[in-house]
């Protein structure tokens, strides 16, 4: 089966939200599952995922559950755990975000109708999945874990301090804005990101984040990278494309595991669409490369 390899360059980088977009843009296929440039996708999952757009035609965005990892992909911390149904994803959504971003798939028309992805400061997809909430679009998350995505020491960091309180401040203001929240609900919200966010210490902050994932990673079956890749169901289940977005902060490495665990899927997509989100050294370039010949290539 031949995965078409679509790359897009931006000569500067640009940051996420331009190039979630531009990723999108470029998608040919009318369903669309996002990855990220240094996760793994479990072998399996868009055969759990892509067929319940066909089951569920009123659905417009699937999810799933995640695990993290720090180091070796087997060295799984804990599991977050989303609702799994429309109205349980709702009401979710008024205290955190509701779905695992980097596990989503959706119907590109019904995002580009709520005007896509948006900047907001580190909140993009909660933002659009708000925004899809108020169109009376319909969420579905499934059970199974979909991806292992990587953790590290920095991500407590990168999810506190006055700029990222600020930017998540501005998403409970929107909500109750919007009448999807009660201002009661709304103050609870703020003040407890206040104190997770301003007050407390990045240590202290990777402890809470622990304290709420589940740790019970028992029934998690890692991919096989090494594996053979997988073809399409007879041509019964739709084309889909992948966007993903690679920048020169990240790791060739990590890029390479992510890749393989694309292409090695149970359900192969019909193309992967990358953004180059400016200058990247070589050794990303290389990994490019060598995926832009095996997909185009067709030798799988």
């Amino acid at each position: 089966m031949r995965i078409r390899f679509k790359t897009v360059y931006f000569p500067e980088n640009r940051g996420h939200g331009d190039a979630r977009r531009a990723s999108l843009a470029n998608c040919s296929c009318e369903l669309v599952a996002l990855m990220d440039a240094d996760d793994i996708s479990m072998p399996d999952r868009f055969e759990k995922q892509i067929p319940l757009f066909l089951s569920e035609p009123e659905t417009a965005v699937v999810g799933g559950q995640i695990t993290e990892f720090v180091g070796s992909p087997e060295h799984v911390t804990g599991r977050r755990v989303v609702p799994e149904r429309d109205e349980e994803i709702k009401a979710y959504m008024k205290k955190r975000c509701p779905m695992n971003q980097v596990t989503v798939a959706f119907r590109k028309k019904a995002v580009q109708r709520a005007g896509g992805y948006l900047d907001w400061f580190c909140e993009e997809d909660y933002y659009l999945w708000i925004r899809l909430a108020l169109a009376g679009e319909v969420f579905r998350n499934v059970p199974d874990t979909l991806v292992n995505v990587r953790t590290g020491s920095g991500m407590a960091a990168r999810r506190g301090g006055w700029k990222y309180f600020r930017s998540e401040a501005g998403i409970q203001k929107l909500m109750l804005q919007k009448k999807i929240i009660s201002f009661p609900r709304y103050l609870y919200n703020v003040l407890i990101r206040f104190g997770g966010e301003v007050l407390v210490s990045d240590r202290l902050r990777a402890g809470l984040f622990r304290l709420l994932r589940d740790k019970d990673t028992r029934a998690v079956t890692l991919p096989d990278l090494a594996g053979n890749a997988g073809s399409l169901n007879g041509g019964s289940i739709p084309p889909f494309s992948v966007a993903m977005c690679v920048y020169g902060g990240d790791s060739p490495e990590w890029f390479d595991m992510a890749l393989r665990s694309i292409i090695q899927q149970t359900l192969q997509p019909a193309e992967i669409v990358l953004v180059v989100d400016g200058p990247v050294p070589s050794g990303l370039q290389e990994v490019i490369r060598r995926y832009e010949t095996i997909c185009n290539g067709g030798n799988v």
